[in-house]
């Protein structure tokens, strides 16, 4: 029977060298205490001439019960563990030598490797850390390490990518203008805020009222072609009805929207925006802003029939030929909305990138009034923002 040497606790010599030795080789140095009443408290900060005085009699007994390799791992774990109570010392980050560090200056040179740390933050010393304060580095470091920059530049591109509904070819365009696209590899023409396709009205067999509608006759009701015309109010609204008002990531702060736009009227070059962006629509310009949020309502899938009044459900229900049912007598008019909109919903049911339900199989009709735009020109990046800079970099 061994008796502990600062408590009264004592079990057998099998379990003594079980336990230590488990504990000296997968725990840190101050869980070799009695493992029946934790004592003595070799963490506490007034504990140092207790803990000195307990691990140096443990020392005894594990050098005597147990086998010499554990009783010099416990040496130097023991050693490391006095080391790292002292106020200069400090592990090297590139390599396992301790270095005492006496200077004033952050940086610390390691004997052993030749590398240096920074004596603060224990971090590799790096020469942007020279002069400046470890938080400062920490976010210089943030910003540019790869795995800031993909994430960003993952962000960046997830709202200037079109994929082709037909190929499904991915490439990166500017905003603004016509929402006609032209796929560069396969010529497929598709609407870039449904991904519906775009045919001559002449060509749709939907109805004989085809020939003279207009450009997005038959696109969903939660296309940007028609989302565009609600208010900002409205499609927050619809995003607080689907729980979430964020939209992503903010284009810039300078009181000019610098969202990248294929302008039409300045032939085939991209330009930045440069509308005023306000504060409380994040940074960009109201038309932007709209275009933002409506990316959100298709990301969360929101149906924009909910906030439909009854003549808007009437509209949508007739855009479809979708016979529906008079008001009837007494009904209440709420009661007589909710019916049309479940006859809308479950007529005219929405899908990203194909529509379902009343049109299933049917080619669609549209009138393009504008020539389709398809993969980005070349164009300097010279003075654009730097997220801009960026798209124009991707897109030559």
């Amino acid at each position: 029977i061994i008796t502990m040497t600062h408590c009264s606790c004592a079990f057998c010599e099998n379990c003594f060298k079980a336990y230590f030795s488990s504990v000296i080789k997968e725990k840190s140095i101050v869980h070799a205490v009695c493992p029946l009443c934790n004592k003595p408290d070799v963490r506490g900060a007034h504990g140092t001439e207790e803990s000195a005085e307990y691990f140096s009699l443990l020392d005894t007994k594990i050098r005597h019960y147990l086998d010499p390799q554990i009783h010099e791992l416990f040496q130097s774990k023991l050693r490391d563990q006095a080391l790292q109570e002292m106020p200069n010392f400090r592990w090297c980050a590139h390599c396992c030598f301790g270095v005492l560090h006496e200077a004033d200056r952050l940086r610390m040179d390691c004997p052993s490797c030749g590398k240096s740390t920074c004596f603060k933050c224990k971090n590799p010393w790096a020469p942007q850390h020279e002069g400046v304060s470890c938080e400062k580095f920490k976010e210089w470091v943030l910003h540019n390490s790869p795995e800031f920059q993909n994430a960003r530049l993952e962000n960046l591109l997830s709202r200037n990518k079109i994929d082709c509904p037909k190929c499904k070819f991915r490439f990166y365009l500017s905003k603004g203008g016509c929402l006609h696209f032209k796929c560069t590899q396969c010529e497929y023409e598709f609407c870039g805020g449904c991904g519906r396709p775009f045919l001559l009205g002449t060509a749709c067999s939907f109805s004989t009222e085809c020939g003279v509608k207009g450009l997005h006759a038959h696109h969903p009701r939660d296309c940007l072609y028609h989302l565009r015309d609600w208010s900002v109010q409205r499609l927050q609204r619809l995003l607080q009805v689907g729980g979430s008002l964020r939209c992503g990531v903010c284009a810039c702060a300078s009181g000019v929207c610098g969202v990248l736009e294929h302008k039409e009227m300045s032939g085939v070059k991209e330009e930045p925006c440069g509308r005023p962006a306000l504060l409380e629509y994040r940074g960009y310009c109201m038309l932007h802003y709209k275009e933002c949020l409506v990316e959100l309502i298709n990301q969360k899938c929101l149906d924009p029939a909910v906030l439909f009044d009854t003549p808007e459900i009437v509209t949508e229900l007739q855009r479809w030929r979708i016979l529906f049912p008079q008001q009837q007598a007494q009904e209440p008019d709420q009661h007589y909305k909710e019916r049309l909109r479940q006859l809308l919903t479950e007529k005219v049911r929405l899908a990203r990138g194909s529509f379902h339900g009343a049109v299933r199989g049917e080619s669609l009709p549209s009138f393009s009034q504008r020539p389709p735009r398809s993969a980005a020109p070349d164009n300097p990046a010279r003075g654009l923002p730097e997220d801009a800079q960026l798209l124009l970099l991707l897109n030559n």
